[in-house]
């Protein structure tokens, strides 16, 4: 329910927004509450959410994404859920990032997951584990939201704060990296903790912040850092913070994980410039993987964030013009709109000239993609009411339209995200039925990918793959013995050639999961029609996404997308014949 200005007041224990009439200068970084006060007081009546209220709508949402949300993505499962269930239970698949010939994945960071998982497993199962992980991850990515919310209000004024949240917490893209065991993920909360602080003039957080997420997370997100750099050496002259911070952090947060990975790996390993010098300095680079067309990020943002994202991609367009027609009672920012939004202007510019384009790569600076289109409608509103009154008409009331398009992004972005569990969630639940005490081999073939990892099997299960038409390089399993992570072996490479030691045949796997997507072939035959040799354990329903509509598979829409979408079976099968 809304709060009356007065609750507000009383709730968040701070002034109201002042009274222009009275001659009071606005703070820095409250522009818009000045322009909309000058102009109209009716987006006021929008409700401004407390502290508590904010922090509840964030926590809420991200700990439903991490409930209802399915692992999206094979690298999550097979270079991070793999490792760790292999530091917790001691077997696990392998990837040819964790070979020491390469070592371009840390395990630094899955020890900060490894440590309470170990605590965990004498009274958890896998499964109940990996949803704790998930949920530790969603209130800690809530938290940096909430710093972030803050900060926002801070620094761009409450109107913008509050659409910040309306637009951020239902968000599609939003949920789903919220929970994610990524780096990616983690750099997305990161790099929102060190703007928040950034902006409310705490550098010395916002430089560790930064750091934390290049030396642990994920190296590239030196380019989100960049501004902070700028405002602090450039024109706040602030070399001493500056560089004591950043040594600091360089020393406490690089030495224990070069210590962790040369442990893990046998030798010297410094696995951040490992993974740059891949990506920037061999030939191939990761080329060799998910290339796509420079439309991808485009239609990508629209599906995780619908008409938030064309207002963001509009934000320098309506900036101009809002500072155009209104610049005459413009106050001054604490820091130029370029310099905030310029991590999300470079990060987009960059990563959307690079071929290999993932969903992933743009998790680091999802939060910045509803702070521009909150600015947006803020910059939109204040230049409509700025043009109507130069003309002497009355602008329509704010708040009335602001609600409609609030909701109509509500009910896109949870449309979006009952999508996705409709149609993807079933591997989630198809391994649950698998016999608790049993030692069995798990065998994927053509849904490789759609592995939610080993956490969701018995702990004395194995995963394994049998051949399918994929022709690319396949995890293996961790050696037994403590220094599996040392050992080199043949089958891996970093051109994403395939090995055939990495298979077994179907006939060994005591488990094996089939689908009934797509035509049979001698490599892809339909296991689940042998009788004789498999028996069905269990079934989920998958989207066969060849066969349903475009639109209606990607966003749910009742009644109709039930009836377009064509689903098809994720099979667990039993091997009558090894079991018998």
């Amino acid at each position: 329910m809304p709060l009356t200005a007065r609750q507000r007041t009383a709730k968040n224990g701070s002034k109201r927004a002042p009274s222009f009439n009275k001659g009071k200068r606005p703070r820095k970084g409250s522009e818009g509450d000045y322009l909309v006060s000058n102009a109209s007081t009716d987006l006021k009546s929008l409700a401004y959410p407390g502290g508590a209220v904010a922090l509840l709508v964030l926590v809420t949402s991200r700990l439903a994404a991490a409930y209802f949300g399915h692992v999206a993505d094979c690298d999550e499962t097979y270079n991070y859920w793999e490792p760790l269930h292999y530091l917790v239970y001691g077997s696990g698949l392998q990837t040819w990032e964790y070979s020491p010939q390469y070592a371009i994945r840390s395990y630094a960071p899955l020890w900060l997951f490894a440590v309470p998982a170990n605590f965990l497993k004498s009274f958890c199962t896998p499964v109940v584990i990996f949803y704790v992980i998930r949920a530790l991850l969603a209130v800690l990515t809530a938290l940096a939201e909430f710093m972030f919310y803050k900060a926002v209000c801070h620094e761009f004024g409450t109107n913008v704060g509050r659409l910040w949240l309306a637009l951020a917490a239902p968000a599609a893209g939003m949920a789903a990296s919220s929970a994610a065991l990524l780096p990616s993920a983690w750099s997305g909360a990161l790099a929102a903790a060190a703007l928040a602080c950034w902006w409310r003039r705490r550098y010395a957080p916002a430089v560790v912040f930064t750091a934390v997420n290049v030396l642990l997370s994920w190296p590239f997100t030196i380019l989100l850092g960049a501004p902070i750099a700028i405002d602090m050496l450039i024109l706040k002259r602030k070399y001493t913070e500056f560089i004591k911070w950043s040594l600091i952090s360089l020393v406490v947060i690089l030495v224990p994980t070069i210590a962790i990975d040369s442990w893990h790996y046998g030798r010297l390993v410094v696995a951040p410039w490992n993974i740059v010098a891949y990506n920037i300095f061999t030939e191939h680079g990761p080329d060799l993987y998910g290339v796509e067309p420079w439309t991808y990020y485009f239609v990508n943002g629209f599906l995780n964030f619908n008409f938030v994202w064309i207002l963001a991609l509009l934000c320098p367009l309506l900036l101009t013009l809002s500072q155009h027609v209104t610049s005459s009672s413009r106050p001054p920012l604490s820091l130029p709109y370029w310099l905030s939004l310029m991590p999300l202007g470079a990060w987009l510019v960059v990563f959307m000239l690079q071929p290999h384009k993932e969903e992933r790569f743009l998790y680091p600076v999802y939060s910045l993609i509803p702070l521009a289109a909150a600015i947006s409608l803020d910059a939109l509103w204040r230049a409509t009411q700025a043009v109507l009154r130069a003309r002497r008409h009355s602008p329509p009331p704010a708040a009335p339209l602001a609600r409609v398009f609030i909701l109509a992004v509500a009910v896109a972005s949870i449309s979006r995200s009952i999508s996705l569990y409709n149609n993807y969630h079933g591997p989630m639940s198809l391994l649950r039925s698998l016999p608790p005490t049993e030692s069995a081999t798990v065998c994927l073939g053509k849904d490789w990918y759609r592995s939610p990892s080993s956490f969701h099997l018995p702990e004395d299960c194995e995963v394994r793959f049998v051949k399918s038409e994929f022709s690319g390089q396949m995890p293996a399993p961790y050696d037994v013995g403590s220094n599996a992570t040392r050992m080199v072996h043949p089958y891996f490479n970093d051109l994403n050639k395939e090995d055939t030691r990495t298979y077994i045949p179907p006939e060994k796997c005591h488990y094996l999961i089939d689908s009934d997507i797509g035509d049979p072939t001698p490599l892809q035959p339909d296991y689940h029609s042998d009788t004789q040799r498999w028996e069905v354990v269990n079934s989920v329903p998958i989207l066969d996404a060849a066969k349903s509509d475009p639109l209606l598979r990607a966003f749910y829409v009742p009644f109709l997308s039930s009836r377009t979408n064509v689903y098809a079976n994720l099979y667990l099968l039993r091997n009558k014949l090894l079991n018998a």
